[in-house]
């Protein structure tokens, strides 16, 4: 064995058996990490072989424990390696249909993509699953190449010392939702704390759920020191685990889309949201004392099983190493007015009484939201126009730096994009685009320059929705139809801009 083996002195501290590769197609080690997946399991390992433009990645982590998210891709028919049934992903573009259907594993030199297998375990180690991908005009063959060289190793008895023990793990309990009579919905929320005892700037934030059919989604917002002992407050006069919260974290001073508000937001996790790393030189402040809050959208349904009774989130921070130019967050909404489709009847087709069910269950808040919407957005919140259609722009008061926009709708929305408009040359330039909207794929477009706004200019979000796909989706299944507000239900909608911006 050769000295200064990492793999073998991963392999100490590891249950499962650490792989090596034999090939990496002469690309220099350029990370080696064991990260942190779970507070119930063992670190996965990360390696990293070439640049920033060539380069393989090998994933390796006990079989059964998904710890990497992988971004959207096609799957292509499966392979044998060294024995092991493995899954061919290419990472075409989903929201490409055509070139979609066309794409084969020849595209991998051209987009990337990945191999998925698990091997087996070694002198009574556990099986290792193994994902390896590559980038930048590596080949098929030459992944296949890779990924065939893999051997087992024999520990070195040295331990590893994890690259990543220095970020912060939070998680929120283990809880079992309970939704309000009628509904399917519960939003609760969690005090975390840090324990920062100086100014940091976060790098990257990841937000993990453990259990896909209970979670449709979690925010983390940032609590102010100032704030902390009225959110504890809040913690300990409500029963059980956390505290029931809509709209926003539900402490003194807190408001959906206020600027202003006791909590800021910071980042989120919807289904298909990856790893939520921040242009290099920017960063969310967090100062000393200053806590966090995640508030958790739980989803039950009739299929929900006993053994999917409860489930948590897990937060990792990555910091950055110095002071970078503090990364803000602006939401920008519009209201919905979705009429049931003409097919459709029933008593919750009459926006009033769709108000009223709304509000029993999520909050006596929650109507207000859509007013406020239409007020801020210049629509007549006294008879306001149904439309499958929705938009609002926010005028911007001080100039910024935009770096990345984030669009979000749920189930019926077919489509949403984000645009700036200068005020001075009214040029308009696209932040975010989805004409096929994928609740299944929910990321970030970062600009690959920041766009500098000034005063006057204005972003502005634009969706569109169809209530025809109520009709068509499992979710709605057992649902007496409704008239469509602006609420965070799964039978409720949105239209979103989450932008991402710097001083």
């Amino acid at each position: 064995m050769a000295a200064n083996d990492k793999f073998a002195d991963a392999q100490t501290s590891l249950s499962y058996t650490i792989y090596k590769p034999g090939k990496t197609l002469g690309l220099g080690t350029n990370k080696f990490e064991l990260i942190p997946c779970t507070d119930q399991n063992e670190p996965w390992l990360y390696t990293k072989f070439g640049g920033s433009v060539r380069y393989l990645e090998i994933m390796q982590s006990k079989a059964g424990v998904t710890c990497s998210d992988p971004a959207p891709s096609k799957e292509l028919r499966g392979i044998t390696i060294n024995g092991a049934k493995a899954k061919v992903h290419v990472y075409c573009d989903p929201a490409k249909p055509a070139s979609f259907a066309k794409c084969t594993s020849a595209d991998i030199t051209r987009v990337g993509g990945y191999l998925k297998f698990t091997n087996k375990g070694v002198k009574k180690l556990s099986p290792t699953e193994i994902q390896v991908q590559a980038f930048g005009g590596i080949t098929y063959a030459q992944l296949l190449d890779v990924a065939r060289s893999l051997k087992s190793v024999t520990a070195s008895g040295n331990t590893l010392v994890a690259p990543y023990s220095s970020d912060v793990i939070l998680a929120t309990p283990a809880y079992v939702p309970s939704p309000p009579a009628g509904g399917s919905d519960e939003y609760r929320c969690f005090l975390l704390d840090p324990e920062f005892t100086v100014d940091s700037y976060l790098q990257s934030v990841r937000i993990t759920p453990d259990n896909l059919k209970l979670s449709h989604h979690g925010i983390l917002y940032k609590v102010p020191a100032a704030s902390v002992e009225a959110t504890k407050l809040v913690d300990t006069q409500a029963p059980g685990l956390g505290w029931p919260c809509f709209g926003d974290t539900g402490i003194p001073g807190a408001g959906a889309f206020s600027a202003a508000s006791a909590s800021s937001w910071i980042s989120f996790w919807a289904p298909g949201g990856n790893f939520r790393a921040y242009p290099v030189g920017v960063g969310m402040k967090i100062a000393t004392g200053d806590q966090f809050v995640l508030q958790a959208h739980f989803h039950t349904s009739s299929q929900t099983s006993a053994q999917d009774t409860k489930a948590s989130m897990q937060v990792t921070l990555k910091l950055a190493s110095s002071a970078v130019s503090e990364l803000k967050t602006l939401l920008v909404a519009a209201p919905i007015e979705i009429a049931c489709a003409p097919n459709e009847s029933g008593p919750l087709c009459v926006r009033s009484a769709a108000l009223l069910d709304l509000a029993n269950r999520t909050s006596a808040k929650a109507a207000f939201q859509e007013t406020g919407l239409l007020l801020i957005c210049g629509k007549d919140p006294i008879r306001p126009v149904p439309s499958p259609i929705s938009d609002c722009s926010n005028t911007l008061r001080s100039p910024m730096k935009i770096y990345g926009a984030t669009g979000h709708m749920h189930q019926l929305g077919r489509s949403i994009t984000i645009t700036h408009q200068s005020a001075l040359t009214s040029k308009v330039t696209t932040l975010s685009t989805r004409p096929i909207w994928d609740f299944d794929n929910q990321s970030t477009d970062w600009q690959s320059q920041p766009i500098q706004a000034m005063p006057g200019d204005s972003v502005k979000v634009s969706c569109s929705f169809d209530i025809g796909l109520r009709a068509r989706l499992p979710e709605f299944k057992n649902l007496s139809p409704n008239y469509v507000v602006w609420g965070e239900g799964t039978r409720d909608e949105m239209c979103l801009a989450i932008i991402n911006y710097t001083d």
